[in-house]
């Protein structure tokens, strides 16, 4: 299997790009008693008074409260991110996976926790697979959205019965013959599905014979991201019990490969290591991938300007660029700004490593520092 690629941070853009007086704000959204609708009603509210009292833009606030309520088509554990500046709505975000509750009023938008998520999310295709073809179910671990597809083949004998003689020898081989082609039918919506777009996992599980004749003529592009798994079934009424836990056992291993590729690099290639290191490199728009350990920047501070690139430990730093007015905020949502501003990816690491003492750092996509072997 290659190595699993970084989600990109591309939809957030237009947040990082804002700048003056920014609203933002993560809402549980979720529907999942009677009571719900009333519930959220009650959050927007707090929000909108704590948000106003602490000095916010009304039509900011009212742009992001009015959007908190509308209903977003999915049940469930649901949870809302959104951020305006004036009256204008720049990010609104409905995700499945839990993040902090909070609300924000400053000069850009916080968009480190929504960064998080989306770095975090793993795309995946689960295919279960007969004799007859496969169910197709497409989801994120972001994303409240799923796609469900079927994959049919020409399936006139499947099933092997005793008939005798030289019949019984045609007739299994027509029930071999239709295997084949249902798998080649399989594996070419795979291919297709696969090449128009993000798929970082593809599951194969149920019927072994199926499930083989499927690996075996899937492309390139498809056979990289492919596990088989052990359980899980196309019947109707199988348990997904211990089918959901391999799932998330070969997210997980996906995010793992994740870190793997970007420290390998780390180890090997043009680096930023430390704060201050990788602030320059961001300042320069060096970063192709910035790597953040979760906590480790808490109350930092740092200052930022109007563009995302903008960004310094002190006030005198961003004025020696031009910029009239530096605006204080924290320094790991500056570093990510910056980060999305130069189309970088994001590696959110939860534990420490080796490589990175104090959990910052950064591959580059080059370096312009007089002596690069310093790196």
């Amino acid at each position: 299997m290659t190595t699993p690629r970084m989600a990109p941070l591309s939809a957030l853009r237009p947040a990082a790009d804002v700048y003056g007086d920014v609203v933002t704000a993560y809402v549980d959204v979720s529907r999942t008693n009677e009571n719900a609708a009333q519930e959220i009603e009650v959050r927007a509210d707090n929000l909108r008074r704590e948000l106003l009292g602490a000095g916010a833009d009304e039509a900011a606030v009212e742009a992001v409260a009015a959007r908190v309520v509308e209903p977003t088509g999915h049940g469930g554990e649901t949870f809302r991110v959104v951020a305006a500046s004036g009256g204008e709505l720049v990010t609104d975000m409905v995700l499945a996976s839990a993040v902090p509750a909070q609300q924000h009023q400053g000069p850009i938008a916080h968009l480190l926790e929504l960064a998080r998520a989306q770095a975090d999310d793993v795309r995946y295709a689960l295919v279960r697979v007969d004799r007859s073809g496969a169910d197709i179910t497409v989801a994120g671990t972001v994303s409240p959205v799923q796609r469900e597809m079927t994959s049919e083949g020409d399936h006139d004998e499947l099933t092997k019965v005793k008939v005798g003689g030289w019949s019984q020898r045609r007739y299994q081989m027509r029930v071999e013959d239709s295997i084949e082609r249902n798998a080649e039918t399989v594996a070419k919506d795979l291919d297709r599905l696969a090449g128009n777009e993000r798929i970082d996992l593809v599951l194969l599980t149920g019927d072994p014979t199926s499930v083989a004749s499927v690996r075996d003529q899937v492309g390139t592009r498809v056979a990289e991201r492919l596990e088989v798994l052990e359980h899980g079934s196309r019947a109707e009424g199988a348990s997904d019990d211990l089918l959901d836990e391999e799932v998330e056992a070969a997210i997980q291993r996906c995010r793992s490969g994740r870190i793997d590729g970007v420290l390998d690099r780390l180890g090997g290639g043009a680096k930023a290591v430390g704060v201050a290191e990788t602030v320059e490199a961001l300042r320069r728009g060096e970063v192709e991938t910035l790597v953040l350990l979760q906590g480790a920047l808490e109350d930092r501070e740092a200052y930022v300007g109007p563009e995302p690139l903008l960004l310094g430990h002190t006030p005198d730093e961003l004025t020696a660029f031009g910029v009239e007015d530096p605006a204080a905020t924290r320094l790991d949502e500056a570093m990510v700004r910056a980060a999305i501003g130069q189309d970088a990816d994001l590696l959110p690491l939860y534990a420490p490593v080796s490589l990175l003492p104090d959990g910052i750092g950064a591959v580059l996509r080059f370096d312009t520092r007089p002596d690069q072997s310093a790196s």
